[in-house]
């Protein structure tokens, strides 16, 4: 792992100031929501390693504890399209350069959201368990293509990998916080409050995954926090403005009360006159409560 905490270092130090080129992956298309070829710029990333500023692709690397051992860059081919953009030579690199952009995307939309601008982390690509997942313990993520039957793969689900991204940014925080607000930036970064939906393999029929729908009896807190969010985030019209809101509540909270109220209750001290109204009518319908300290 030290050789790749030190890469994460050159990495960081290199980026910026040449031209970047234009790379060609597989994304979801923003009308459609369908798979589609795009041309994006991943600024300070080395193709052939598959690593940058977002993150560091390794193949048959494992965690051990808090460490992660073995592995290699993935060693790609890169050739020059017609078009003038970048492509991986091989259908497995095509996917891993596809993953690292859908992760660039995030660190774009979290580092515009005011989070920390971290060093890239270490990224088990070969992982059996679909989809990008944190793991705090070794401050790293495991990557698996799928699931099988879904509209969309996991990896590349911008608001998923959002999701997960952002765990590694309120890693300091109570889970439960860290998990609500990490829930509600997906869905921000999405623009979608239904976006787990689409890499299911059988979509999510009854809404359940849906963050503007009703939530049940049992719901989390975490679940009760994301929707809360998105309530007020919806109703806003400004989903980066609540996204450095939450943000900034999970982290002036500390090791306070994980309850929902206290979160939102930050959120709303943050805000002025009828927009702070207005999230606190949001927020309160949403908890079937008053007793938000922040709320007159």
């Amino acid at each position: 792992m030290r050789p790749l905490a030190l890469f994460a270092i050159a990495i960081a130090l290199a980026c910026g100031g040449a031209g970047v080129d234009r790379v060609s992956v597989t994304g979801v298309d923003k009308l459609s929501g369908e798979l589609a070829s795009q041309d994006v710029e991943l600024p300070g990333a080395a193709l052939s390693a598959v690593r940058g500023p977002a993150a560091m692709m390794v193949l048959g690397a494992t965690i051990d504890g808090s460490m992660v051992t073995g592995g290699q860059s993935p060693g790609c081919g890169i050739l020059r399209k017609p078009t003038g953009a970048l492509a991986a030579r091989t259908l497995t690199c095509a996917t891993l350069l596809g993953q690292y952009a859908a992760m660039e995307k995030a660190r774009q939309f979290l580092l515009a959201a005011g989070a920390e601008a971290l060093l890239p982390a270490p990224v088990l690509a070969d992982s059996p368990t679909p989809g990008l997942h944190y793991v705090p313990a070794a401050d790293a993520f495991t990557l698996g293509e799928g699931p099988a039957g879904a509209r969309v793969p996991a990896a590349i689900n911008a608001g998923a990998v959002a999701r997960e991204m952002a765990l590694r940014q309120l890693k300091a925080q109570r889970p439960q916080v860290a998990e609500g607000v990490a829930l509600f930036l997906g869905a921000a970064a999405a623009g979608d409050p239904g976006y787990l939906a689409s890499s299911e393999s059988g979509g999510d029929p009854t809404g359940s995954l849906d963050l503007a729908g009703p939530l049940p009896p049992e719901a989390s807190s975490s679940s009760v926090l994301a929707g809360s969010l998105w309530a007020w985030a919806d109703v806003s019209g400004d989903l980066l403005g609540a996204s450095r809101a939450a943000l900034a509540a999970a982290r002036a909270l500390g090791a306070g009360s994980t309850e929902p109220a206290a979160v939102l209750s930050l959120v709303a001290a943050q805000l002025n006159g009828a927009e702070r109204d207005q999230a606190c009518v949001v927020f309160r319908a949403r908890l079937h409560a008053t007793d938000l300290q922040a709320c007159p």
